[in-house]
């Protein structure tokens, strides 16, 4: 599965509604798409999926046909929206054993590590080792256009990040 994210300029909202915060950071994180009206969204599936089955019990694992019960929908639309938070990196499954269905194994889904601080911080990791991944590629693109060597140890003085480089004395006419 392909980790996708938008980023986007994302100012912290000075607000206690959770519905409004929360309809802000997935939109902006491309998980919801496009404003609905208020009423709309906050009884949409994607939005209820959030509110009802992840945020009121993280920490719970719910099969396919509990979230279908709960947000009276069908199963594509329950995988459809599992899916993109699978590829965010904030939905995690695992098998479960149903006894009252005959000790059938089905997949539970919750919030990574059952929490979403710790199932951001996953997609944190993920997001940084990605731009780490396109800034090497930028400085090789660089490197390559422009006939300059790279050289590495340098610390920038505005972070003090190890960076690397271009070495100004090997210019190519």
């Amino acid at each position: 599965m392909t980790f996708e994210i938008r980023v986007t300029d994302h100012k912290p909202m000075v607000t206690n509604d959770l519905e409004e915060m929360l309809e802000s950071f997935l939109l902006d994180i491309g998980y919801l798409s496009g404003r609905k009206k208020e009423e709309e969204l906050y009884d949409s599936v994607p939005f209820r999926l959030w509110t009802e089955c992840f945020l009121e019990k993280p920490e719970k694992f719910r099969t396919i046909d509990e979230l279908t019960t709960m947000l009276d929908t069908t199963k594509p639309t329950i995988y459809r929206h599992l899916n993109k938070l699978k590829a965010l990196q904030l939905v995690e499954e695992k098998e479960m054993t149903l006894e009252d269905d005959g000790e059938v194994v089905k997949k539970g889904y919750r919030l990574r590590q059952g929490n979403l601080l710790k199932a951001w911080h996953i997609t944190e990791l993920n997001i940084e080792s990605n731009l780490k991944r396109y800034k090497e590629t930028v400085e090789k693109i660089n490197s390559l256009s422009s006939g300059k060597n790279i050289i590495t140890k340098h610390t920038c003085p505005n972070c003090g990040e190890k960076i690397k480089k271009i070495d100004e004395s090997k210019k190519g006419d």
